[in-house]
């Protein structure tokens, strides 16, 4: 893979140009990963492909090594896996809350202590997920509480 990267004042705007004899799986990922840039992340459901708003993502998890993005009332699927996705949003509002879920803190309507030091969160749309005892502190830290 070549890469050519030219800066001049002449560009009003930026452009990135991907040139290839065929679309590989390695060229969507890349371009995946370039749209999470934009907060857009390119995710399918029944064959489709969509590009999903990070702001409308509710949380993100890894099941049976596949990576589900959920929304008000949708879920999605990305290619990108679960790790991937976090090193893209962690600037961006979102937190890992175990070790297969990501979460929105902006979608975060309610915490509640759970036992063995968890935390229940409800989501706005009264979704709840569990936080693990390993993520509650930078949970809490996070949003202002400790």
């Amino acid at each position: 893979m070549k890469i050519e990267i030219d800066i001049n004042d002449k560009y009003a705007d930026t452009e990135v140009a991907i040139r290839a004899p065929r679309l590989t799986q390695d060229i969507e990922r890349l371009v995946a990963l370039m749209r999470m840039i934009d907060m857009q992340i390119g995710v399918t459901k029944d064959g489709e492909t969509f590009l999903l708003d990070a702001n409308k993502i509710l949380y993100i998890e890894a099941v049976e090594r596949k990576t589900f993005v959920y929304t008000e009332g949708e879920m999605y699927e990305s290619e990108l896996r679960l790790y991937e996705i976090e090193q893209q949003l962690l600037e961006r509002d979102f937190l890992r809350v175990s070790k297969q879920s990501i979460v929105n803190l902006r979608q975060i309507k309610s915490l509640k202590a759970d036992i063995n030091r968890k935390i229940r969160v409800t989501l706005s749309n009264g979704e709840q997920i569990v936080v693990s005892r390993m993520y509650s502190d930078e949970l809490r830290r996070k949003l202002g509480l400790k």
